[in-house]
């Protein structure tokens, strides 16, 4: 009796459990898709939305791709704070404008009931994020070589292999000062 009744209650609370996609992004890096292409799949989503829905979701999407690019710039920040802290971090830097831009017409269209055109958010997002993936491209780091070195690829002998060419002469040896 104990045990169904406990299983009853597991299958309740897992019942109300919802997933969304980018919260998976924030938590784990273990997703096989960078997170430009991400933010462009739930842009590509949010066009079809109403105004009041699209406005939400691509503004969630957005500071996901954010939180994605730079751990600091966290999603739970107001705009302004995220804005703070996005103004000192370098990959950030090109993109400024646009990102304000874009954060500031959302928390207008959400907060003060404005009317925002979706494609216009939309377009303002995607040219924050061009700029900022622009900025990752400038600012990345160089591969470090790797630690074990590549095995060398042996060539069978063929007949269209080129032959050896014989060793370079080598220069006479030099008068030693006994013998001069």
């Amino acid at each position: 009796m104990r045990l169904s009744s406990s299983r009853q209650a597991l299958s309740s609370v897992s019942a109300k459990v919802v997933t969304r996609p980018w919260p998976a992004l924030l938590t784990s890096r273990s997703t096989a898709r960078p997170p430009h292409a991400l933010l462009e799949g739930e842009l590509g989503a949010a066009e079809t939305l109403p105004a009041a829905e699209a406005v939400v979701r691509v503004t969630q999407a957005f500071r996901g791709y954010l939180f994605a690019v730079d751990a600091r710039a966290l999603p739970s920040l107001a705009t302004e704070e995220l804005l703070t802290v996005t103004g000192v971090i370098p990959v950030f830097l090109p993109a400024r404008q646009p990102l304000a831009a874009a954060l500031r017409s959302a928390d207008a269209a959400k907060f003060a009931g404005a009317g925002l055109e979706t494609s216009l958010l939309i377009a303002g997002v995607r040219e924050a994020a061009r700029r900022v993936e622009d900025a990752r491209r400038t600012f990345a780091r160089p591969t470090p070589p790797p630690i074990v070195p590549p095995r060398a690829i042996t060539v069978a002998p063929n007949s269209s292999a080129l032959p050896t060419p014989p060793p370079l002469p080598v220069p006479p040896p030099l008068p030693r000062r006994d013998q001069a």
